[in-house]
């Protein structure tokens, strides 16, 4: 699983999906208060900032958090 440091806290990525998949679950792991790193193979175009880029996006999310991230997208999964 790949790994990063942003601002001094480890950071892992939880996945990739297409952009409209990963934003839906972007916003339930922000309202269970997990910070999340939406990124796009065009970060810090403009495109990227609006949104308009679809394709897959990467999901970063907090190495601590990793677990409770993971719990959360099980839930509700048949």
């Amino acid at each position: 699983m790949e790994r990063r440091t942003l601002g001094g806290t480890p950071y892992r990525k939880l996945l990739t999906a297409p952009r409209p998949v990963a934003e839906g679950m972007r916003a339930r792991l922000e309202a269970a208060g997990i910070p999340v790193l939406l990124e796009t193979p065009f970060a810090g175009l403009p495109e990227a900032a609006l949104g308009t880029y679809m394709g897959d996006v990467n999901l970063w999310v907090p190495e601590a958090l990793l677990g409770e991230a993971e719990a959360i997208l099980e839930e509700g999964v048949p």
